[in-house]
């Protein structure tokens, strides 16, 4: 299997040296007001490999809390076709998520199905959203998207709350590497007023051999037209605004132009890797504004639009004006 063109797939085989590899479930509520998120994954470092499950949980009361439950590496297993992984009891795959968490500050059991995952247009020079940067094997951190958007049907406990996902909406992508960025923005969201729309953006501090630049990667999806920007491709960025809360990207390419303004007043600290140790301590939000706005070369508007269930990490911020 070409894992280039599958990231979903378990990149790692031997644990020789510091790594992590992580996927990210997200599950909204067709009214907005749940969302729930599932980061199962491995890392090793010097005292050792495990494997572990990070869980988000966006309540109807707009509390966030965070939870970490660490298990054995041995806990850890997978398959690559039909791809799935399991950690203790708990099954993650492209067609349903079946998990079964009882811990001291986290109980969970779910049973919720995935359907009609929305996957990215690629080729042979992008084989996945990191395009030709998927194929140099020292980058610091690689990055998948499995799906943009996809149905969901089926219930989930959460200490003691149940919460129906039935017709709600999920996103799934994952990284791997040795270490996240030191520096940078992601916004996701596919809970647009026009149903087809998703959004996905990432600006990092990429290093690169012995020099580091600022590296970007946008998707945008809307009546089954894909709109991409990254670095890779030509496209040209510009940070407007950066605070601790908010970010405005103007974004543009040969055909198009997108305008990005994220604002969020609700983080939660989560772990992140550093030389595969997880405990670099980021920010995330589940309840951030983003607002976009579509151009073609002429001018004309194809899309203006917000979602009021945005995922944003905004970490050191020391990406450039």
């Amino acid at each position: 299997m070409n894992k280039h063109k599958h990231p979903e797939t378990f990149q790692k085989r031997k644990y020789n040296k510091s790594y992590f590899e992580g996927w990210y479930y997200k599950q909204v509520t067709s009214d907005g007001k749940n969302t729930v998120c599932f980061i199962p994954g491995v890392n090793l470092d010097k005292s050792g490999a495990k494997s572990f499950i990070q869980c988000l949980h966006l309540n109807q009361n707009n509390e966030l809390n965070t939870y970490m439950i660490d298990y054995p590496i041995g806990a850890f297993s997978n398959v690559d076709n039909p791809f799935s992984i399991s950690i203790n009891n708990n099954y993650f795959s492209k067609d349903c998520l079946k998990l079964d968490i009882d811990s001291e500050k986290l109980k969970v059991n779910v049973i919720v199905k995935l359907i009609d995952l929305t996957p990215i247009v690629t080729s042979a020079l992008s084989p996945n959203i990191m395009g030709f940067f998927s194929y140099i094997p020292f980058m610091e951190c690689k990055h998948g998207i499995i799906s943009m958007s996809h149905q969901l049907s089926g219930t989930l406990k959460v200490n003691g709350e149940v919460i129906d996902f039935t017709g709600g909406k999920g996103y799934i992508e994952k990284d791997w590497g040795r270490s996240f960025p030191k520096s940078y923005v992601w916004i996701q969201s596919n809970h647009f007023e026009d149903s087809t729309t998703g959004l996905f953006c990432s600006v990092a501090t990429i290093p690169f051999l012995s020099f580091s630049f600022t590296g970007f990667i946008c998707n945008l999806i809307h009546q089954g037209v894909e709109y991409r920007f990254a670095t890779y491709n030509g496209s040209k960025l510009n940070v407007n605004k950066r605070t601790d809360t908010s970010v405005h990207l103007d974004l543009r390419n040969k055909k198009y132009y997108l305008k990005i303004k994220g604002e969020a007043a609700l983080f939660k600290k989560l772990l992140a890797p550093k030389l595969g140790i997880m405990d670099k301590t980021i920010k995330e939000g589940l309840s951030g504004k983003v607002e976009i706005l579509l151009k073609n070369q002429k001018g004309h508007i194809i899309l203006k639009s917000k979602s009021y269930q945005c995922g944003m990490e905004l970490v050191d911020m020391l990406i450039p004006k």
